[in-house]
């Protein structure tokens, strides 16, 4: 797998993160991501990804 499609790959599901970054900017721009929804990104994945909208609302429930 490419960097380029690491990139849309949500590192908690797997699944499309719909992440437009240099795309004139990216749903995930206007919301605040929990410290522990972060914590739960591996170490392996952490910083390379943004985390999808589905898991956002999945892990602040």
């Amino acid at each position: 797998m490419s960097i380029r499609e690491e990139k849309k790959i949500c590192p908690l599901c797997g699944q499309d993160n719909n992440c437009q970054h240099g795309q004139g900017g990216c749903w995930c721009d206007t919301v605040k991501f929990p410290k522990y929804i972060l914590d739960l990104i591996p170490n392996d994945k952490r910083g390379k990804a943004c985390i999808c909208k589905s898991c956002l609302e999945k892990y602040q429930k």
